[in-house]
């Protein structure tokens, strides 16, 4: 039985919610509703979901008001929200998901389904704490990452990676004095993330931190810090050679 709380301050937001879980999603649920985030801190302890879709923008106690006051993070939180790049930007650092009004059928399954996957796995943990740490940042370069692996989830910032690589549907962390990490989402989605962060696309399999290029080679190479050569591919050796000499 997968139970959900839907928080969401537009009572008609929260039932066309429920009516979408209810209609696209093939588990068993148990759905409450709570139109405030005080309401809902009050049903916590009594329904004890697993998972908390929750409205950012609410008056009074707003969504991230909420997780800081809730007794408990055990429970898995779903954002449902406008768009708001700063916020967004700390949920996506903090490898929680969120889903833009009007909600897409296809984004709530995926989301959904990434949470039973996420509850089925032992070794996951509470991810809100370190949203919460990022939210209070003041500039979002302080964002630490969460990698989260077959192996549980690990926080960095982004100064402690070397490069990443492309592995499948994987993306390999090369990290400064640790082993590497192997998490389970595409190379894509780390280069937009970590774009404002130093790091820059060299080849489709190569994201790297700028900060650790030692040597930029006549073969088309460059040398990391831990002695790597990586390609740089033609299709970017161009753009890559223009933002190396600013």
């Amino acid at each position: 039985m997968l139970k959900i709380l839907i928080v969401d301050d537009e009572e008609s937001a929260g039932n066309i919610l429920k009516i979408l879980i209810k209609k696209y999603i093939t588990v068993e649920t148990e759905i409450e509703y709570c139109s405030s985030g005080q309401q809902a801190l009050e049903l916590l302890p009594v329904f004890q979901p697993s998972l908390v879709m929750l409205d950012i923008e609410m008056p009074v106690m707003n969504g991230f008001d909420f997780l800081s006051l809730a007794p408990d993070n055990t429970f898995d939180v779903i954002f449902t929200t406008a768009y708001d790049q700063y916020a967004i930007k700390a949920i996506r650092f903090s490898a929680l998901d969120y889903l833009l009004k009007p909600i897409d059928v296809l984004d709530l399954k995926n989301a959904i389904n990434s949470h039973i996957v996420k509850s089925n796995n032992q070794r996951s943990q509470s991810l809100v704490p370190n949203l919460l740490t990022n939210l209070k940042q003041g500039d979002q370069k302080n964002f630490k990452l969460a990698l989260s692996t077959s192996d549980g989830t690990f926080f960095f910032e982004p100064d402690e990676i070397l490069y990443c690589e492309a592995d499948n549907n994987y993306t390999k962390f090369n990290l400064i004095n640790k082993k590497p990490l192997l998490v389970s989402k595409t190379l894509g989605d780390y280069d937009e993330l970590l774009s404002e962060h130093n790091f820059i696309r060299i080849h489709k399999s190569h994201l790297v931190n700028m900060k650790y290029i030692t040597k930029v080679n006549r073969d088309g190479t460059l040398t990391m810090s831990d002695g790597k050569e990586l390609t740089i591919s033609k299709r970017k050796k161009e753009m890559v050679m223009g933002i190396l000499k600013k």
